[in-house]
């Protein structure tokens, strides 16, 4: 059952989740908030195999650019920090 709520979640457009509050504090604050935090991303990119800090080479990050990986990264961050971070309150 749980793993029906959280797909149900992440079907929630990020415009509504953006401007949902939980005790005082919007999701847009926490995004803001959580993006600010290097260690936070830095880990996230070493459990998820990512590279939001974007490092490698110029050539390496535009083809992360243009084939969406950095996009469906970001998603999944944003996703993390929702359900992690936000609605842990």
């Amino acid at each position: 059952m749980k793993s029906l709520e959280a797909k149900q979640i992440k079907e929630i457009p990020l415009s509504i989740r953006l401007g949902a509050v939980r005790k005082g504090v919007t999701f847009y604050n926490c995004l803001t908030a959580c993006s600010k935090e290097e260690e936070l991303i830095e880990q996230f990119d070493r459990l998820n195999h990512s590279n939001l800090l974007r490092r490698g080479s110029a050539l390496e990050l535009m083809i992360d650019t243009e084939t969406g990986r950095t996009t469906k990264e970001l998603q999944a961050f944003i996703d993390f920090c929702w359900e992690c971070v936000f609605l842990r309150f």
